[in-house]
């Protein structure tokens, strides 16, 4: 894992087994919120797991990066999720093979300032 997160992962709910292990459907989301501090990013990323038994799995966790990394960083927390979920490194790459940053997904914040 290259973007180690600032503070842990928060599962919700928490799940003690792949749930995705096989799954046929398999959907997913993200939401992403940025600060920016100097010359870096504080990225704040929520992902979405949906299944076939309309179950929702959330994944949030924040990262310290640099800027230009943004795009790379979800996917990343998208793939971890994914595995962590289950679903075989294979379908995972294959649901992310097209993925594309939405920047209406993004809440900028104001830049934070050293105190």
């Amino acid at each position: 894992m290259l973007y180690k997160p600032t503070t842990g992962f928060l599962y919700l709910p928490q799940s003690p087994k792949p749930i995705f292990k096989g799954a046929n459907e398999i959907h997913f989301d993200y939401y992403f919120s940025a600060r920016y501090f100097e010359e870096n990013i504080i990225l704040d990323v929520t992902t979405k797991i949906f299944s076939e038994y309309d179950h929702v799995f959330t994944r949030i966790s924040s990262h310290c990066i640099k800027r230009g990394e943004v795009k790379t960083c979800v996917k990343e927390c998208l793939l971890t999720h994914f595995l962590r979920m289950g679903v075989s490194r294979k379908r995972a790459n294959f649901l992310l093979k097209n993925f594309s940053l939405s920047f209406r997904k993004l809440e900028v914040q104001k830049e934070l300032r050293e105190v």
